[in-house]
């Protein structure tokens, strides 16, 4: 039992190590004003997962990305897992932060509730 419990605070640990680049400091203050549409925070970049241009997409004029299906789904991506179950979310229109992406890479905060995944905060990287 204290394997098991050890192994996921280790996970959930590294996840956010993995996040924030911690090689660019630069972007700590950035990460920690991003504001989405409403201006609602959107949580420091080590709850952001970044994503490759094949896990989100344009729509019509709405964005779509690929995100786990599970907040367990969630923390092993973050760790670096690789065959974790995903799918495609609409980003609402409210969660899209508007400034320049300084990170250069496609962010996405999800948020795992009762009825299922959904998106808090997009930025697109540099596709747009």
């Amino acid at each position: 039992m204290f394997r098991y419990l050890f192994a996921l605070a280790l996970m959930a640990w590294t996840g956010a190590v993995l996040a924030h680049d911690h090689n660019r400091p630069d972007l700590s203050e950035w990460f920690e004003r991003l504001r989405d549409r409403r201006g609602d925070r959107c949580c420091d970049g080590s709850e952001a997962m970044h994503l490759s241009e094949v896990d989100w997409e344009i729509t019509g004029s709405h964005y779509r990305v690929r995100v786990p299906t599970t907040p367990w789904g969630f923390r092993l991506a973050m760790a670096g897992a690789t065959n974790v179950e995903t799918e495609w979310v609409y980003v609402p229109d409210a969660a899209v932060i508007d400034e320049p992406n300084r990170a250069n890479v496609t962010l996405v905060w999800p948020l795992y509730g009762p009825t299922g995944v959904s998106v808090r905060c997009f930025i697109p990287g540099t596709m747009t």
